[in-house]
């Protein structure tokens, strides 16, 4: 009994600090929010046009492009204040675009942008609502060679798809049979041996210092009506995003597998 009077005292005490202790709310610290927020910045892409026209131009982002080609410069901030320096011209708009002719080949130019924005200052109480970031754009000549072609985007790749067990390797090559037709080789584009030669040429590739576009084989039968694109990245990194077609009860599909290729350049 001494010890069941013991455990009653024991229960009361419990529930009366229990239910006398005052539940403290949460004090935000008015941060709420940060996560998704960055100070002002003037961080801008530099991307390089396949056409002049823009509505159907096909972009990609780099330091280094072909002459006479189109550059979009783009800052990443939005709702701001811009001032681009781009050579001797000042330039207040999100987006500009600019032509580089051949007469700045082997040229290294600055592009400049400066942004200016009311701060976050509850996030970042430190930050002035200013930033200014110097970029460089490099002007080289595509040097086409019937025989061979010197292209950034030749040689062989060492990738990865999801639709092959282990890694292959794929070998691009490039040349001209005369200083209008272009052709794209592709050895080992499904990762088992198959190759494109001679069947992708003329108005089926668009080409950028850093990516090339194909649209399809000419000779379907050779090359699987391959086509996408091969992307040395800026940051180092490779990427190969092909399709190939083949036949389903008797119909040819164009686009019946999806490569996807990750790896790098060797």
């Amino acid at each position: 009994m001494k010890k069941n009077h013991i455990l009653l005292i024991m229960a009361f005490f419990i529930l009366t600090f229990v239910s006398c202790k005052k539940i403290q709310p949460t004090i935000s610290n008015g941060k709420s929010g940060c996560d998704c927020t960055n100070e002002v910045s003037a961080e801008f892409l530099m991307e390089e046009m396949t056409t002049g026209n823009i509505n159907f131009a096909r972009f990609t982002d780099t330091d280094t492009i072909y002459s006479n080609k189109n550059v979009r410069f783009t800052a990443a901030e939005i709702g701001a204040e811009y001032t681009w320096y781009i050579g001797t011209e000042l330039l207040t708009t999100k987006s500009v675009s600019r032509y580089f002719s051949n007469t700045l080949i082997n040229q290294t130019l600055p592009i400049s942008l400066v942004v200016k924005k009311k701060p976050n200052s509850i996030c970042f109480p430190n930050d002035d609502g200013y930033d200014s970031i110097t970029k460089y754009l490099t002007i080289v000549e595509k040097n086409i060679f019937y025989d061979n072609t010197i292209s950034r985007l030749e040689g062989q790749y060492k990738v990865k798809s999801p639709l092959l067990s282990d890694s292959t390797i794929i070998t691009i090559d490039i040349f001209y049979q005369n200083s209008t037709n272009q052709y794209l080789n592709v050895y080992n584009y499904d990762g088992l041996g198959s190759n494109c030669i001679n069947v992708i040429n003329g108005g089926g590739i668009e080409e950028n210092y850093r990516q090339l576009w194909t649209f399809g084989a000419t000779g379907i039968m050779a090359g699987d009506y391959l086509q996408g694109d091969i992307h040395d990245r800026l940051d180092g990194k490779a990427e190969i995003n092909f399709t190939t077609g083949g036949y389903v009860n008797g119909s040819y599909i164009q686009k019946l597998k999806d490569w996807k290729y990750k790896g790098r350049k060797l």
